[in-house]
């Protein structure tokens, strides 16, 4: 296996926050070839588990928490940049299989599936989902990592739809584009093209089942903080909005948030340069929020 290859595999890794499996990766590259890295990986290690297990007994606050995990995902972050230029193969751990990576990985097990999500009943303002869409696999088509992410889309959805879409796609990303409502829940279609609500309750109990596949759910419709809280609190990654947003915001927003992803980064850093993008709308650069574990990630 060469360098390419195992910082494909852990620029993944990172971006769906499973850092332990990251460092499991680096540390078994490296093993036996370069005695330093491997030190180094070792103090990581045992640094990462001293903080998750700080969180399970309560002893740290979530800041510190986040903090752990931001140092963590910095130090791999740096150390990717030292690693030899060939390494020793490394097999991936799933729930579901063992994959052991060549120099041709077919496996669909790298590629994150992202389901893009869209409703503009004719009851309601029309937005131009369809540009939306459109710039975002433009976005990932000329992105470094384009071969690492697959796009599905249902257009003009009902919840039966986006239940549908679910099972048959198991994502690791979900977009919504569209209308929320606040406490009513987000906006999607009856059978005649009307407005329906998908209520808060039914999207936490869609969440809590596919909650294993999903790393990142991305709300681009006005006020939808209070369904990305309760998303979030199933250790999902969730963008949500805090107030209305404007067409062209939430467009350039998502514009800049898949291009940080195609270029490898994580959630949080994808995030903050999907609010660089939107800096220049004054009126909407504060609205899209981030949140995991219940919380709002400060950025």
């Amino acid at each position: 296996m060469d360098k390419d290859q195992i910082t494909q595999i852990v620029n993944g890794f990172i971006a769906n926050n499973e850092l332990k499996e990251a460092l499991q990766a680096l540390s078994d590259y490296v093993k036996g070839r370069n005695s330093y890295l491997e030190n180094d990986l070792l103090l990581q290690t045992s640094s990462f588990n001293g903080n998750e297990k700080d969180r399970e007994k309560g002893v740290i606050t979530g800041e510190d928490y986040k903090m752990g995990k931001a140092r963590t995902r910095n130090n791999l972050t740096q150390i990717m940049g030292r690693l030899p230029e060939e390494g020793n193969e490394v097999v991936i751990q799933t729930s579901e299989l063992n994959i052991t990576t060549s120099s041709h990985p077919k496996s669909e097990n790298g590629i994150r599936k992202i389901l893009f999500l869209a409703a503009t009943p004719e009851d309601q303002v029309q937005l131009n989902l369809g540009k939306e869409f459109r710039k975002i696999k433009t976005q990932l088509s000329a992105a470094k990592h384009r071969n690492k992410f697959k796009v599905e889309n249902e257009m003009a959805v009902r919840i039966s739809d986006i239940t549908q879409a679910m099972q048959d796609h198991k994502p690791q990303i979900v977009h919504f584009s569209g209308h929320g409502s606040g406490k009513q829940g987000l906006v999607v279609e009856d059978d005649a093209g009307n407005t329906v609500f998908f209520p808060t309750k039914g999207i936490n109990r869609l969440f809590r089942l596919f909650k294993k596949d999903v790393k990142c759910v991305v709300l681009n419709a006005c006020f939808a903080s209070e369904q990305a809280e309760v998303i979030s609190q199933h250790g999902i990654y969730v963008v949500g909005m805090n107030d209305a947003i404007g067409d062209k915001a939430a467009t350039d927003f998502a514009t800049g948030f898949y291009q940080s992803l195609g270029a490898g980064n994580d959630y949080e850093f994808a995030f903050d340069i999907a609010l660089v993008t939107i800096s220049s709308h004054i009126d909407d650069a504060d609205t899209p929020e981030l949140w995991y574990d219940g919380k709002k990630v400060d950025i």
